[in-house]
C-alpha cells in the first residue's frame, strides 16, 4: 500500500524493478500481497518491464502546468510514445514544454547526444557511456540500456507540433525538453519521446523509430514528413566509387584543379565514376578562409564563380564527363543557400526576392513558410540540371533553426523547408541528395525521399586521433541513424596515416566510398579492395552496426576493441579496431554467433590481413588481440556439407563477390563477379577444380592446405562473360 501511494502521487521516488524468487512452499499472506502488487505494476511478469500504467505514474509535466500527457502504445510491442497536450497562449521559445521521467533502474547506458548546442555546430551526434539514465548528457537523442532481467530498453527524442525535443539527465531523472525557438507560438500537441523494451536491442531500436515516426506523422501530418531508410531506395550513384574536392583544394577549387584531378584519376586507370565539387564553386560575396569573415559569407548568384569557372558550370561538367569519363558530377550548397544565407542586395536576391524569407535587413533564406520556397530550389536546380549536374550535397542543415528563431516554430520550419528542397531534388536529380551537418533531431525525421546522410563530423586528414574517433562515431551513430538513412562515413585520403582504419570502416559501412586526394598522391591499393573493376562498391546487405555483446562497453576506455558486424548474402563480416584512448593493447573473445541473424551451426572464419582460416562451431569463441594501431576484418561463412565459399579475398567484403553458389553431391559451383583470388573452406582435398569447364592445374592455379582452398583466377578473354568455378571433392 505504501508503494502504491507513492505511485499515485506521481512516482517521484525512483522505483526499482521487483525481482521475485519463487520457492516451492505455500504462499504466505505477505508473499501473496507482494505477488498481487507485482501483477498490478508489471503485468504479471517477475522482473519485467514497466507497463503503460506504471509509465504514466513515472512521468509528469513540469511546465506549462496546464499541459497534460498523452500516451500511445504500439499494438504488438512494449513500446510507447508520449506527447504533451496544451491549450493556452504562447510559450517561451526555449523550454517551451518540459516533462520529467523517473526512469527504471538501468545500470550502464549508451547514449547518442548532439555535440553542438541548441543553436551551434557541428550538428552531428556522438556516443557516450554513462552509469544510469539520469546521467545522460544534454541534447541526447537516443539512449539504450540493459536491465537486470536481460531485457533491453531504449528511448528516443521526438519532434512535431512546432517543437523539437531533446533528452537531458539531471543526475536522477530524465527531462524531455521541447523548444519551439519562437516565443510567439502556442502549441497544441507536442510529441516528446518514445521508449520501449525488448529482448533484441536492434529490433527494439528499429521498432522504436518506426512507431515514433508513425506517431509523429499522425499527430503532425503536415510538418513531419520523413520515412524510414528501409522504405526508400539506395541511390545508384553512391553504389560506385567517387572523389570530392574539399580536402584536396578547400576554398581554392577551380576548373583547372578539377581537371587536373580528373586527369590523374583517368591516367591511373582507377574507375572513379563520380566527382563532387564541394564548397567555393558558387557565386558568393567572399571567397576566403579568413576566420573572422566566415560569419558574413552569403550567396549572391546561382551561377558558378566566373573567375574560377570561366566557361560556367556547364563547361566544367561537360569536360569532366566527355574528356575524363565521369558518369556523374555533383555540386555542394547549404540548406540556406550559403553558410549565412542569401544576400538580399545581390543578383539572386533581387531576381528571386518573392521566393525568400528575409531573416535580417541584409540576409534571406529560401522561404520555409509555405511551398513558395520550393520555387527557389526549382529555379536553382533547374539551372544546375541544365548544366549537366546529377546530384547535390546539402550541407549545414542543422543551422536552419538559428536563422529562423523568433520567426517560426522550429519543426514547422524544418518540415516545410525539406518538402520544398526535396520536391526540386526529386524533379531534377531523382532525389540524389547527400545530407550533411544534419543529425539534429528536427532534421533527421524530415527526409521523405532522400536516403543518405553524414554519420559523423568531418574527416580530419593527418590527425593522429581521427582514424580512431571517426570509426567510433560512425559505427555507434549508425545504431540509431541507419533507421532513417544510409550512413555516409565521409571522404578520406588514401595517402593519410593509418589508412587501414578508414578503408575497413568504409568497406563495412554499406555507404558511399569516395576519396579526396590531390593529383599524384592517390594510393589506389587501398581503394581496389573496396570496389569491382568497374568502380562498383562491394557492399554488405545492411549498414554495419556495433556487436550486441559490446553495446554498453566504451571502446575508448574499457580495454576492448571497437567491434562491428554486417550481414552479407547469408554470411557476415566482423571488423575490429583498437581505438583505445591511451593506445593500449585491447582484447575480446568473439564467435560466429556475433553476426546477428546468421544461420548455421559450423562456420569458416577467414581473417583478411593475416590470411588465416579457422573452422568454428556457432558459439565457439576465438580470441582477438590488437596492438595500439591494429585493425582486423573477418569473413564468417556457414559450412554446409564440408564446404564454405568465402569469395574473392583480394576484396574486403569477400562474400559479396559471389553472384551464385550451388551445392551438389560431392561438388560445389561458384559464380564470381570478376577475376581475383578465390578462397573457400573445403574439408576434403579437391580432386579437381574447373574454371568455366576447363581443369586448373593443382599447385599452380590453385592450392589446398589444411582445408583452405585458394584459386588464382586471371581475367577472362575470348568474350567470356562470367567466371564459374566447379570444385569436385
Amino acid at each position: 500500500r505504501s508503494m502504491a501511494k507513492k505511485i499515485r502521487r506521481g512516482g517521484r521516488r525512483k522505483l526499482k524493478p521487483l525481482n521475485l524468487r519463487f520457492r516451492p512452499e505455500p504462499l504466505s499472506g505477505k508473499l501473496l500481497a507482494g505477488l498481487l502488487l507485482a501483477i498490478c505494476l508489471f503485468g504479471g511478469k517477475a522482473g519485467a518491464t514497466p507497463t503503460g500504467q506504471e509509465l504514466r505514474s513515472r512521468m509528469r509535466v513540469v511546465s506549462p502546468a496546464s499541459a497534460s500527457l498523452k500516451f500511445f502504445k504500439a499494438p504488438d510491442a512494449e513500446i510507447y510514445a508520449v506527447a504533451a497536450e496544451y491549450a493556452g497562449g504562447p510559450l517561451p521559445g526555449k523550454k517551451s514544454v518540459v516533462a520529467r521521467l523517473s526512469p527504471p533502474e538501468s545500470g550502464r547506458v549508451h547514449a547518442s547526444y548532439f555535440q553542438g548546442t541548441v543553436l551551434f555546430a557541428p550538428f552531428q551526434t556522438a556516443p557516450v557511456w554513462v552509469g544510469s539514465l539520469g546521467k545522460i548528457p544534454a541534447l541526447t537523442e537516443y539512449a539504450l540500456w540493459q536491465e537486470k532481467t536481460g531485457e533491453w530498453g531504449a528511448m528516443i527524442a521526438l519532434v512535431g507540433g512546432g517543437l523539437r525535443t531533446y533528452l537531458y539527465g539531471d543526475g536522477k531523472d530524465v527531462l524531455a525538453i521541447a523548444d519551439s525557438l519562437d516565443s510567439h507560438y502556442a502549441p497544441s500537441m507536442v510529441p516528446l519521446l518514445a521508449l520501449g523494451w525488448g529482448r533484441d536491442p536492434f529490433k527494439l531500436t528499429s521498432d522504436l523509430y518506426a512507431f515514433g515516426l508513425k506517431t509523429m506523422k499522425e499527430l503532425d501530418p503536415q510538418y513531419v514528413i520523413g520515412r524510414l531508410r528501409v522504405e526508400k531506395k539506395f541511390p545508384e550513384i553512391w553504389g560506385y566509387a567517387g572523389w570530392c574536392s574539399w580536402n584536396a583544394y578547400y576554398r581554392y577549387v577551380d576548373q583547372d584543379k578539377l581537371l587536373a584531378s580528373a586527369a590523374s584519376i583517368r591516367n591511373s586507370g582507377f574507375p572513379i565514376r563520380w566527382m563532387l565539387i564541394d564548397d567555393c564553386w558558387s557565386s558568393v560575396n567572399y571567397q576566403t578562409m579568413v576566420p573572422w569573415l566566415q560569419g558574413s559569407l552569403y550567396l549572391t548568384g546561382l551561377e558558378a564563380d566566373a573567375k574560377k569557372f570561366p566557361g560556367g558550370m556547364k563547361k566544367t561538367v561537360e569536360l569532366l564527363k566527355k574528356d575524363y569519363g565521369m558518369k556523374w558530377v555533383g555540386v555542394w550548397h547549404t540548406f540556406n543557400g550559403y553558410w549565412n544565407g542569401i544576400q538580399l542586395d545581390s543578383p539572386v536576391g533581387r531576381e528571386l526576392r518573392d521566393t525568400l524569407l528575409p531573416v535580417s535587413k541584409k540576409v534571406a533564406i529560401p522561404d520555409p513558410r509555405s511551398q513558395n520556397g520550393a520555387r527557389f530550389w526549382d529555379e536553382w536546380y533547374g539551372r544546375l540540371a541544365e548544366a549537366g549536374v546529377d546530384f547535390v550535397k546539402v550541407d549545414n542543415q542543422g543551422n536552419l533553426p538559428k536563422m529562423t528563431q523568433e520567426i517560426l516554430p522550429v519543426s514547422r520550419v524544418s518540415g516545410q523547408a525539406h518538402k520544398n528542397l526535396e520536391a526540386a531534388a526529386e524533379k531534377y536529380f531523382a532525389g540524389n541528395v547527400m545530407n550533411c551537418m544534419e543529425q539534429n533531431v528536427d532534421t533527421v525525421f524530415q527526409w521523405e525521399k532522400t536516403n543518405l546522410g553524414r554519420s559523423s563530423v568531418d574527416y580530419a586528414p593527418f590527425s593522429y586521433t581521427n582514424p580512431r574517433s571517426n570509426c567510433v562515431l560512425n559505427v555507434f551513430n549508425s545504431l540509431w541513424f541507419t533507421q532513417l538513412s544510409w550512413p555516409d562515413y565521409d571522404m578520406w585520403m588514401t595517402h593519410d596515416n593509418h589508412v587501414d582504419y578508414y578503408a575497413v570502416e568504409h568497406a563495412i559501412s554499406g555507404g558511399p566510398i569516395y576519396t579526396t586526394d590531390r593529383p599524384g598522391q592517390e594510393r589506389w591499393e587501398w581503394f581496389w579492395p573496396l570496389v569491382f573493376s568497374d568502380g562498383k562498391v562491394i557492399r554488405p546487405d545492411e549498414p554495419a552496426l556495433p556487436l550486441k555483446r559490446f553495446l554498453l562497453d566504451n571502446p575508448y576506455l574499457d580495454g576492448k576493441p571497437l567491434l562491428a558486424f554486417a550481414p552479407v548474402r547469408g554470411a557476415g563480416m566482423i571488423a575490429a579496431w583498437n581505438v583505445d584512448k591511451f593506445f593500449r593493447p585491447v582484447k575480446a573473445e568473439l564467435s560466429p554467433s556475433d553476426v546477428e541473424g546468421i544461420k548455421g551451426g559450423r562456420f569458416a572464419v577467414y581473417e583478411q590481413f593475416g590470411k588465416k582460416l579457422m573452422v568454428l562451431e556457432r558459439e565457439q569463441s576465438f580470441p582477438v588481440r590488437l596492438s595500439g594501431w591494429e585493425v582486423r576484418l573477418y569473413s564468417i561463412v556457414p559450412v554446409i556439407d564440408g564446404f564454405a565459399p568465402i569469395g574473392l579475398v583480394n576484396k574486403y567484403i569477400s562474400p559479396a563477390t559471389i553472384i551464385e553458389f550451388r551445392r551438389e553431391q560431392g561438388r560445389a559451383r561458384v559464380v564470381l563477379a570478376e577475376a581475383g583470388t578465390f578462397a573457400a573452406y573445403c574439408e576434403k582435398q579437391p580432386r579437381q577444380v574447373k574454371l568455366n569447364g576447363s581443369s586448373l592445374a593443382a599447385g599452380q592455379l590453385y592450392t589446398w592446405q589444411d582445408g583452405l582452398l585458394k584459386v588464382n583466377i586471371v581475367a577472362l578473354t575470348d568474350g567470356q562473360s562470367k567466371l564459374e568455378l566447379e570444385i569436385i571433392y
